[in-house]
């Protein structure tokens, strides 16, 4: 099986049962998993607080990890530009759980995201 390796915005940091985030820049935490063995791991967004770009700065984050996909509630403009250069696909999943995040994404239910969900500013509304 081939391995691919995708990112998920996360409220906690609590293995497969983990809360997505609706926001990407400002989300507290990246889930790192592995499709083929679901085995996950967890980074800080360091971006979390910043006062101004966020959406930028967790994207290079993102970037640095080099995922095949980034799955979040919501991605603002600036973001998305910065993750489409990278050639990275983006998912929206309104739903629960990592683990129910993943399953949709295995069984490509999920749509990938040909513009920005949000506009530029909304994680701080």
């Amino acid at each position: 099986m081939i391995i691919i390796k995708i990112i998920l915005t996360t409220i906690d940091n609590n293995d497969l049962n983990a809360k997505v985030d609706k926001q990407f820049g400002r989300a507290p935490f990246f889930a790192l998993l592995e499709t083929d063995n679901l085995e996950i791991s967890f980074l800080d967004n360091s971006a979390a607080n910043a006062s101004s770009g966020a959406g930028v700065m967790a994207a290079q984050q993102v970037v640095d990890e080099d995922p095949a996909a980034v799955i979040a509630g919501n991605f603002g403009p600036k973001a998305f530009s910065v993750l489409k250069a990278a050639g990275i696909k983006m998912y929206s999943y309104s739903g629960d759980t990592v683990r129910d995040a993943v399953k949709l994404y295995q069984n490509d239910s999920l749509k990938e995201l040909l513009d920005p969900t949000n506009g530029a500013h909304a994680g701080l509304k």
